[in-house]
């Protein structure tokens, strides 16, 4: 692909943003410094400006992104890389130039982003190779295995790749070192975690395993021993900030990861078992509320995992949660009605496209017995967004943050819930009788179920 392209919308993309020059009078020394630092503090801002624009920029134009899509599958990581190359270059740029500032601390946790994750491409790949990855791309989405085959195959440039891990320690071993909050220092520790672990995952799914159940035993061990390391690192998170209330929030999310369904689901008990014996207040060697509140929420998500355990569609679902509004919901008391309950995500756009049919449904029979509650699968920092949402569907009913601050188990993950939308019907006695509950077929189970047919 054509690099000046590239290179050109960089530029213009880091540079395009004008910020009028702040003008002094030579007569006045202290005028003349403060402009000084108002155009220091504008240039900051105008290059941060270019950071962050371009951490989502791809294509330049719809004609080259037509032509991504019909390339083939070398030419398309070929132009990824290309791209977060050149996202890292104007970071790198950015950090080495403001080491000082504030928002350097957000640009660290960028650095450690997966925006700026290249792949790192060798140059030269052998003719028999290059052949191989060069298979035209719509094979590739048809064929899974052929897809992560060739990934495999992907030529890496590790020397490339390795400076580019070791210069992120090293700058967050610089920052660890510096006069930053223990809150800043925790977090950008978080996301060097969240790093690595994406980078796990990858080879985890590039590796195509195939899981057979006669195998159990073995995959429970190569498992164990495949994502240990990074445990440990997160354990060790836990004790060196023990007063960290958040720090629950990262296990949990740590946990969630890696016992998904295409990962190692069976470590989802044992972590949460290891995470309670390890915080318990008797025998904990460190204590503190973040300690606390890890040792709660394990206790609580055991606790959940059990009665999952034990849980069939011939019993009523137990549910129980604070609302965004402040109201206590718990599905023991909604006994004797319809109950909807939608798992959805402000990045599932079939889920906000449905909200409409909801209303209308909920405003036609809500005062027949029928209710909806809506869990996203997000926790604080997208409560704006869900808000935003909400407010232009006009939806009326309760919405749960399913990871939000003081929440003990989070409901996708309990179930988990991987593809969205995903909506329950509960009958009058509680109990899920339909797992698909929307478009066409909801109005039909909603009569069905409140007795009206």
């Amino acid at each position: 692909m054509n690099n000046m392209k590239i290179k050109i919308v960089i530029t213009l993309l880091t540079w395009q943003m004008w910020i009028p020059h702040v003008g002094w009078t030579q007569n006045n020394r202290d005028i003349k410094s403060q402009g000084n630092d108002l155009v220091s503090k504008s240039q900051i801002e105008k290059d941060w400006l270019g950071v962050d624009t371009i951490k989502t920029y791809f294509s330049q134009s719809p004609k080259e992104l037509e032509w991504y899509y019909s390339a083939n599958f070398l030419e398309q990581r070929r132009f990824e890389d290309d791209v977060e190359k050149r996202r890292l270059s104007v970071l790198e740029a950015f950090l080495d130039k403001y080491p000082k500032e504030d928002l350097y601390y957000k640009g660290l946790k960028y650095y450690l982003n997966y925006f700026f994750e290249p792949k790192f491409i060798a140059d030269n790949i052998p003719d028999s190779l290059v052949t191989f990855l060069s298979q035209d791309s719509k094979l590739t989405k048809t064929d899974r295995q052929l897809f992560l085959s060739q990934l495999r195959a992907l030529p890496i440039d590790k020397v490339a790749k390795d400076r580019w891990l070791k210069k992120g320690n090293t700058l967050v071993q610089k920052f660890l070192e510096s006069d930053a909050s223990m809150e800043q220092k925790a977090e950008i520790e978080k996301f060097l975690v969240g790093r690595d672990l994406r980078l796990a995952i990858f080879l985890y799914e590039y590796s195509g395993l195939q899981k057979k159940p006669m195998e159990s035993g073995y995959w429970e061990r190569f498992d164990t021993y495949y994502w240990e390391p990074l445990r440990l690192r997160v354990e060790a998170l836990i004790f060196k900030y023990p007063e960290l209330e958040y720090m629950s929030s990262f296990v949990e999310k740590f946990i969630s990861i890696v016992s998904r369904k295409y990962l190692s689901p069976e470590l989802n008990e044992p972590y949460w078992r290891h995470f309670f014996d390890i915080t318990d207040s008797i025998h904990g060697k460190v204590h503190g509320k973040g300690v606390e509140g890890v040792h709660e929420l394990a206790k609580e998500n055991l606790k959940a995992l059990k009665a999952l355990n034990d849980f069939n569609d011939s019993q009523p679902l137990q549910m129980k949660f604070t609302a965004m509004d402040g109201t206590n919901i718990d599905l023991e008391m909604m006994r004797g009605k319809v109950v909807l309950i939608d798992f959805w995500s402000i990045n599932c756009g079939p889920c906000i496209q449905e909200m409409p049919h909801v209303k209308a449904l909920y405003d036609k029979y809500r005062n027949k017995g029928f209710e909806v509650l809506g869990i996203a699968a997000h926790g604080d920092s997208a409560k704006e967004s869900v808000l935003k949402i909400i407010n232009k569907q006009k939806i009326n009913w309760p919405q749960h943050l399913d990871k939000g601050t003081g929440v003990h188990v989070s409901y996708h993950s309990l179930y988990k819930i991987t593809r969205l939308p995903t909506v329950w019907l509960l009958d009058k006695e509680g109990k899920v009788v339909d797992r698909d509950a929307r478009g066409a077929r909801l109005e039909p189970l909603i009569k069905k179920y409140l007795c009206m047919d």
